[in-house]
């Protein structure tokens, strides 16, 4: 399989061959549908090089290696068209079904795409957005906070507790806005009293939550509920995360300039650390073996 043997000479590759490497598997039905002139052009390398690479990774050409990537395109979108996997049993059978029911769940997002984009323009018009979450959910708060950070959106992750509530009041102005995360592994009443205190201060506050039930989702100006229930009967994470990411790409699509810049500001700095790993002095383990008293 044209994955694996990339993946096993990867480490070998010179820089043109990684960037070649890189967008075959990280566009692998696009690269379905294109020649080797019109790949060597997607990332900046002549057609001979394509040649090369091919032939590096054991094909005659990229002719041969191209028609494997057709084949596993197609086989691809087969599986996206039709129910599960008729031809796979056991779990197998049952992991493809689970598939196409999260297929289902996240393609009723469509249905709520009006309240989903004045949900992003809300956050896209704010000073800075608060995200609150209690137990498990701060951590998804955390990872949604830095993901905004990313395209230039100021937002702080707040756990549910309050003393941190009552900073965060203290700080917050009307321009910002309080988001409610819920996941609905507890009751969530503090993050249903944090949004109560943020509204009496004149905050705008949204809740994006796997039941309308809960304090939060009561609580909030703007609510969105996502479709939580899996075949186990259990609710589960998928659908949260899956709405977090699309309210992400609507706010990339809002600003694409103001997106553009801070990744490639946050990319300048990460290449400066990187350069910058030279400088610092090699560490020797065995003094932080000793430290502990582990030698």
């Amino acid at each position: 399989m044209f994955r694996k043997r990339i993946q096993d000479k990867y480490e070998e590759f010179t820089p043109r061959f990684r960037g070649l490497a890189d967008f075959i598997l990280e566009n692998t039905l696009d690269v379905g549908f294109l020649t080797a002139t019109e790949l060597a052009r997607r990332v900046n390398v002549d057609p001979a090089t394509v040649v090369r690479f091919s032939q590096e990774v054991g094909y005659s050409g990229y002719r041969e290696l191209s028609r494997e990537i057709k084949q596993y395109v197609n086989h691809e979108l087969a599986l996206r068209y039709q129910k599960g996997a008729p031809e796979a049993a056991g779990l197998t059978g049952q992991v493809a079904l689970f598939a196409d029911e999260l297929s289902d769940r996240i393609l009723s997002f469509k249905t709520e795409a009006q309240h989903i984009a004045e949900v992003a323009e809300q956050l896209h018009q704010a000073s800075r957005v608060f995200i609150i979450g209690q137990g498990v959910d701060y951590e998804a708060a955390s990872l949604w906070a830095t993901y905004l950070n990313i395209i230039g959106i100021q937002a702080h992750a707040v756990r549910a507790d309050t003393s941190l509530a009552a900073l965060m009041l203290r700080d917050a102005t009307p321009e910002d806005v309080v988001v409610a995360l819920s996941l609905g592994l507890s009751p969530n009443m503090e993050c249903g009293q944090m949004l109560n205190a943020a509204q009496g201060q004149g905050l705008k506050t949204i809740a994006v939550t796997a039941s309308p039930t809960l304090p939060p989702a009561r609580q909030a100006d703007f609510s969105l509920t996502v479709p939580a229930k899996t075949p186990s009967g259990y609710p589960s994470f998928d659908t949260l995360m899956a709405l977090l990411a699309l309210l992400w790409q609507a706010l990339v699509a809002l600003d694409e300039n103001k997106s553009q810049e801070s990744v490639q500001e946050m990319a300048a700095q990460i290449n400066t650390l990187a350069q910058q790993c030279s400088e610092v002095p090699p560490y020797d383990i065995t003094a932080f073996l000793r430290f502990w008293n582990q030698e």
